[in-house]
C-alpha cells in the first residue's frame, strides 16, 4: 500500500504541476493580447506588398522605329555598373525615362532613386515632375546616371 500511496502522491504533483503550467501559459497569452492588442495577426505576401509602395511611373511604350531625324538615343549608368540605351521620341515625355530605368533595375526596383544628367563642368538632378520632352530638356542624345536616393 506504500507504493501505491507514493504512487499517488507523485501523480498528484505532476497534475498539480501541470495545472500550474497551464495556469501561466494563459496568462502569458493574455498578456501578449493586451501589449499586441489582440489577436495576433498573421502577416500575408499581399499585406508586406502594400507595405512597399511601388512608384507609379507611366507604361513604357515599345521602342519606337521610325525616322532617325524623329529619334533622340539616351544611355544610362545604372548603380551595378552596367550601361543600358534605348531610343524614344523626340516628343516622348521625358517621365518615360523613369519607367525605363525601373524596369531595367529589376530586383532593386523598389529602392527610390535619382537621375543625373552630368554636364560637362556641372552635374543636374532631373526632376520627374518637369513637364517637358526629351528635346525640350535637353536629355536627347545625352548619358544619364541613376543613383540611389
Amino acid at each position: 500500500m506504500i507504493i501505491t500511496t507514493n504512487v499517488s502522491l507523485a501523480a498528484d504533483e505532476n497534475n498539480d504541476e501541470d495545472e500550474e503550467l497551464q495556469r501561466a501559459l494563459a496568462a502569458s497569452m493574455e498578456d501578449n493580447k493586451e501589449i499586441g492588442g489582440g489577436e495576433p495577426k498573421e502577416v500575408s505576401d499581399s499585406d508586406a506588398e502594400e507595405k512597399v509602395k511601388k512608384p507609379a511611373y507611366p507604361p513604357l511604350p515599345e521602342e519606337p522605329k521610325v525616322d532617325r531625324s524623329l529619334l533622340c538615343r539616351v544611355g544610362v549608368r545604372l548603380p551595378d555598373g552596367r550601361r543600358v540605351q534605348r531610343n524614344f521620341l523626340r516628343t516622348d515625355p521625358i517621365q518615360l525615362l523613369w519607367s525605363f530605368c525601373y524596369s531595367e533595375l529589376k530586383e532593386d526596383g523598389t529602392k527610390p532613386f535619382r537621375l543625373t544628367h552630368a554636364i560637362p563642368g556641372a552635374s543636374r538632378t532631373l526632376d520627374y515632375d518637369a513637364k517637358s520632352t526629351f528635346e525640350e530638356s535637353g536629355l536627347a542624345n545625352s548619358m544619364i546616371s541613376v543613383t540611389w536616393e
